[in-house]
C-alpha cells in the first residue's frame, strides 16, 4: 500500500523537536515506518526539519520517499494546493495527517487525527491568527475525512457533540510513551547541572505557558502550601519547563508576586521559569521532580502525565477533560478550582514520601501499557481498512 504522510508538524516551526502536536507527528510517524515496512511512504517535510532527522526518517528500513516543502517556509499555496499536487503524483492510497488538518485541495481518502477541541469551545484561551485553520481547514478536514483518529474518548466524545456528522468515523487511538528514553533517564540523571535546581526538591510543571495549563492556580496552591509550611521556601521550588505560549501576561504577574512575597525567605525566587528544555532536559526533570503537578482545566490528552509516570514521580492532575483517562487510578486528582485541594495534595506528594510510594509503583505499571508501537499498530490498520 502507498501511504502519504502530511509532516507539516514533524518539527516545530523554528525548526527544533517541539512538544505537544510535535511530539505526537515525529513519534508515530517514526513507529509506522518501523511497523510498515511492506507499505510506501511519501511523507511531506517543512524546510524546517533538520538534515539529522531526515536521515532518521530514510533509516527506519520502510521505503520512504521524503517531498520537502519548496521555498524558505511554508505557504497556503504551497500547503493547500501545492502539497496535493506533489502527492497526487505518487497515486497514494491514503492521507495520513498527525495534525487534524487535510490540505484544501486534496481530494483522495485520508485518514486525521484529532488531539482536542478546546479552542472551540473556549476560544479566549487560544490566540486569533488561528482562526482561518479553525473557521476552514479543520471543519472541512473533519467533513471529507476517511476516519478520524481521537487520542482519547474525551477527545471523541466532544468531536460527536460538536460535530454529529463525524459519528462512526472516530476510532480511539492512545498515545505512546517511550519507556526507553524513561529507563535511559533514569540511568543518566545529572547531578551537578548547573541549570537545574537539583540542590532541592522541585515540584515540576511541564508544557507550554497558556491559559488552559490553569498555571494561576498552580502558583497560588503552591504559595498556599508554603503558607502553611513557611520553613519549606528555602527547601522547595517550582519549576516551570516549557514555551512562553500566548496571553502569559496575568501568569508572569502572579509568578512575581509570590516570589515577592517570599523573597526574603528564596531571594532567588520560590517559582522558577526554566523556559523550553530539550528532550534530554526534559526527561532529566522528569526523573529528579519531587512530583508533576498538571492542572489543565481540559487536555485532549496529557502525554506528560505518562512521561512522569515512566520514571516513576507522583502525579497530581486535575480531575478535567481526558486527564482521568490517561492516569487511571496512579494519579493524585484535583478540582482544579479548589486551591485548597491541590495545596493539601502537595503536601503528600512533598512531605509525606511513604503514602505515594504505591502511586510510583502504580504509576509506572500505568505508563507501560502505552507505548508508540501500539499506536502505530492501531493506526496501520485504520489506514489499511481505509486505503484498500
Amino acid at each position: 500500500m502507498r501511504i502519504a504522510i502530511d509532516g507539516t508538524t514533524l518539527c516545530a516551526p523554528d525548526g527544533s523537536r517541539g512538544a505537544g502536536i510535535e511530539h505526537y507527528s515525529w513519534s508515530i510517524t517514526m513507529a509506522l515506518l518501523h511497523a510498515g515496512k511492506g507499505h510506501e511512504f511519501f511523507i511531506s517535510t517543512s524546510p524546517e526539519l533538520s538534515r539529522v532527522r531526515r536521515q532518521e526518517l530514510r533509516e527506519t528500513g520502510a521505503q520512504v520517499t521524503l517531498l520537502t516543502s519548496w521555498g524558505p517556509k511554508l505557504s497556503f499555496v504551497s500547503r493547500h494546493v501545492i502539497l496535493p499536487l506533489r502527492f497526487l503524483l505518487r497515486r497514494p492510497d491514503v492521507l495520513f495527517s498527525p495534525f487534524g488538518q487535510i490540505p484544501l485541495g486534496w481530494r483522495g481518502k485520508s485518514v486525521i487525527t484529532v488531539h482536542d477541541l478546546a479552542i472551540y469551545e473556549h476560544p479566549e484561551w487560544f490566540p486569533p491568527e488561528q482562526s482561518f485553520a479553525t473557521r476552514m481547514v479543520v471543519p472541512k478536514s473533519l467533513g471529507r475525512a476517511s476516519q478520524i483518529i481521537a487520542v482519547s474518548t474525551a477527545t471523541q466524545q466532544k468531536l460527536h457533540q460538536l460535530l454529529p456528522a463525524t459519528a462512526g468515523r472516530v476510532y480511539v487511538v492512545h498515545e505512546g510513551v517511550d519507556l526507553t528514553e524513561a529507563y535511559a533517564a533514569l540511568s543518566q540523571v545529572d547531578s551537578a547541572s548547573t541549570r537545574f535546581p537539583f540542590d532541592r526538591d522541585f515540584v515540576l510543571f511541564l508544557g507550554t505557558i497558556e491559559p488552559r495549563k490553569n498555571l494561576l492556580s498552580a502558583f497560588r496552591a503552591f504559595h498556599a502550601f508554603l503558607q502553611s509550611r513557611p520553613e519549606q521556601a528555602s527547601q522547595v521550588r517550582f519549576i516551570v519547563a516549557g514555551k512562553k505560549g500566548w496571553h502569559t501576561r496575568e501568569i508572569e504577574e502572579e509568578l512575581v508576586a509570590i516570589n515577592h512575597a517570599w523573597k526574603d525567605a528564596e531571594p532567588n525566587g520560590v517559582i522558577q521559569f526554566l523556559g523550553p528544555v530539550t528532550e534530554e532536559e526534559k526527561w532529566n526533570l522528569l526523573a529528579r521532580a519531587s512530583c508533576l503537578l498538571y492542572p489543565s482545566w481540559d487536555e485532549g490528552f496529557g502525554l506528560p502525565l505518562l512521561e512522569a509516570m515512566a520514571v516513576g514521580t507522583p502525579v497530581i492532575a486535575s480531575n478535567r477533560g481526558a486527564l482521568p483517562e490517561v492516569g487511571g487510578d496512579a494519579a493524585v486528582y484535583v478540582d482544579p478550582e479548589d486551591i485548597e485541594a491541590m495545596s493539601f495534595a502537595l503536601i503528600q506528594c512533598l512531605l509525606v514520601p511513604e503514602g505515594v510510594r504505591e502511586i510510583r509503583e502504580l504509576g509506572i505499571a500505568r505508563a507501560a501499557e502505552f507505548s508508540w508501537e501500539r499506536a502505530a499498530k492501531e493506526t496501520m490498520k485504520i489506514l489499511e481498512e481505509v486505503g484498500s
